[in-house]
């Protein structure tokens, strides 16, 4: 009986994300239009934000209580999802166009992604260093949205409060949507005798990537695929300055040696085959999609092994 509950419960929360993602879309769209700047801009910032919300809740949580090896790990696995499975896909579904200013972002998510590495050389991210990558990631967010209010194409007519309740009522559909999803996966998986390691490396390691997978999926079937690339690009500068930020100020982050060696490296790797690709090209294609979902497999067979 509780594997058919569990089921249901599994069934209405694809249902949930799907349609408050649908919702969360169009309403970023919307607002892109209203303030006059591009869809990319939006999905750097305010949908970034949204998204990431899972991480963040994640790792502060875990660092709130004791958990400070975990807080490192979620936002570096998070970053490599991103890339390596939810934009590889969303490229080898349709080619993305690369906006002006895209190149900046990758580098500056390139810039936090050797800071962070470089701060950890000594397996442990102190309070001072979460601080500066908490600035830093303040300090680009005000200045891409100074640069950018105003511009884009000129603004058009609409009603931003109500769009704003839906961009909110949408992401948070999304959330709750992904919680649920985990959850019923989780207790699905154990009433079906499956063991906590494969639950853990599985649906517990994709579930908090599950709102940038839901925007990048929809994105693209709505033919706004750049949205998705300035949500990954955001989302991977807000895991790296806003959750390691906060959780690293909360209480000093320890990080494993694995993640160390094996993590940091594919991370960076995964960073500089998108920044290449977006300095380099006027779309990002399936050739580049092939690449980082090639890694993220290696990726996911090195954390097995590891």
């Amino acid at each position: 009986m509780e594997t058919v509950v569990y089921l249901c419960i599994l069934l209405a929360s694809i249902a949930l994300i799907w349609r408050a993602g649908d919702i969360f879309v169009d309403s970023a769209c919307e607002i892109a239009r209203g303030l006059g700047i591009s869809r990319a801009v939006v999905g750097l910032t305010l949908v970034s934000f949204a998204t990431t919300a899972p991480e963040f809740a994640t790792s502060t949580i875990a660092t709130a209580t004791g958990s400070v090896g975990m807080a490192y790990g979620n936002a570096v696995g998070s970053v490599i999802t991103n890339m390596g499975l939810i934009l590889a896909l969303a490229t080898i579904l349709s080619t993305i166009k690369i906006e002006k200013g895209s190149s900046k972002w990758g580098g500056t998510m390139l810039g936090l992604g050797i800071m962070a590495v470089f701060m950890t050389l000594d397996f442990e991210l102190a309070r001072i260093e979460a601080s500066l990558l908490f600035l830093v990631t303040l300090l680009f967010l005000l200045v891409v949205s100074v640069k950018n209010s105003g511009g884009g194409g000129g603004r058009e007519k609409v009603y931003l409060p109500k769009v704003f309740s839906l961009f909110v009522l949408g992401a948070a559909g999304v959330v709750v949507g992904s919680r649920l999803l985990v959850f019923s996966g989780v207790e699905l998986a154990s009433s079906l005798g499956v063991s906590e390691a494969v639950i853990g490396f599985t649906l517990i390691a994709f579930g908090t990537s599950v709102p940038e997978l839901t925007t990048a999926l929809i994105s693209v079937s709505k033919k706004v695929p750049e949205l998705s690339l300035g949500n990954i690009l955001g989302a991977n500068i807000m895991d790296l300055g806003w959750v390691l930020g906060v959780a690293g100020i909360i209480s000093p982050l320890t990080v494993e040696s694995n993640t160390l060696a094996f993590g940091n490296s594919v991370m960076l790797l995964a960073m500089v085959i998108l920044l290449v690709s977006l300095t380099r090209n006027k779309r990002l294609g399936r050739l580049t999609g092939c690449m980082l979902l090639g890694l993220y497999g290696i990726y996911l067979l090195g954390m097995i092994i590891l």
